[in-house]
C-alpha cells in the first residue's frame, strides 16, 4: 500500500473487481474522453487475476479512502516492447474530487513508485488534445510534452487527436533534489 495525504494507492482485490466494472462502465466515470466501450465482468476478473501473479504487463492501484471506499485508479502498462517506458493511466470516478489535487498526488505516488522500485527510464502520459484536466495532471507531475499522435484513437465515433507527455528518470531525480 502507498500512503497519500487523505489517500491510499492498493492493488485490486478478487473481491474488488464486481464494483470496479461497475465504475468503470458507469458513464459518470467516462467523462468527456474516454471511449463508451464497456468491460466485460469476465474480462476483467482475468485482467485483474493475472495483474495478481505479474506487473510485467501492467499494474492497477485503487486509490481508496480511509474506509477502503474506491476513488479511482492509477495503472500504468507497456506499450512499445523495445522502450525502456511504461505508459501511465487514471481515471477518478469520485465526481465530487475532481479538480482538488487528488490526481495529480494519486500520480506523483505512482511516478515515485516506479522510479524508486524499476530501471525504467521513462513514463508517459497520453490524453485526448482536448482533455484539459488530465493534462494539468501531466504537467503538474512534471511531465514535458513530446508531440501530438494525430488521429491515433478512436473514440466515440471518431478519431481523435492524442497529446503525448513524457519524464525521464533523470527528470524526475532533478524535481525530486
Amino acid at each position: 500500500m502507498i500512503k497519500g495525504s487523505c489517500f491510499s494507492l492498493r492493488h485490486v482485490r478478487k473481491d474488488d473487481v464486481p464494483q470496479l466494472v461497475e465504475l468503470l462502465n458507469h458513464p459518470d466515470s467516462k467523462g468527456d474522453y474516454l471511449s463508451l466501450e464497456l468491460m466485460l465482468p469476465g474480462v476483467a476478473e482475468k485482467k485483474y487475476e493475472e495483474e495478481s501473479r505479474s506487473k510485467e504487463f501492467s499494474e492497477t492501484f485503487l486509490i481508496v479512502d480511509q474506509n477502503d471506499e474506491i476513488l479511482g485508479r492509477v495503472f500504468h502498462f507497456k506499450t512499445v516492447p523495445y522502450f525502456n517506458a511504461r505508459e501511465i493511466g487514471y481515471g477518478l470516478f469520485a465526481k465530487h474530487l475532481r479538480g482538488k489535487g487528488l490526481m495529480t498526488e494519486a500520480v506523483q505516488l505512482l511516478t515515485d513508485y516506479l522510479f524508486k522500485t524499476t530501471l525504467l527510464n521513462r513514463l508517459e502520459i497520453h490524453m485526448n488534445t482536448d482533455n484539459l484536466a488530465s493534462e494539468k495532471v501531466a504537467i503538474h507531475c512534471g511531465f514535458t510534452k513530446d508531440g501530438i499522435a494525430r488521429g491515433a484513437v478512436f473514440s466515440r465515433g471518431k478519431h481523435v487527436d492524442i497529446a503525448m507527455y513524457s519524464l525521464l528518470r533523470a527528470e524526475w531525480e532533478a524535481l525530486r533534489g
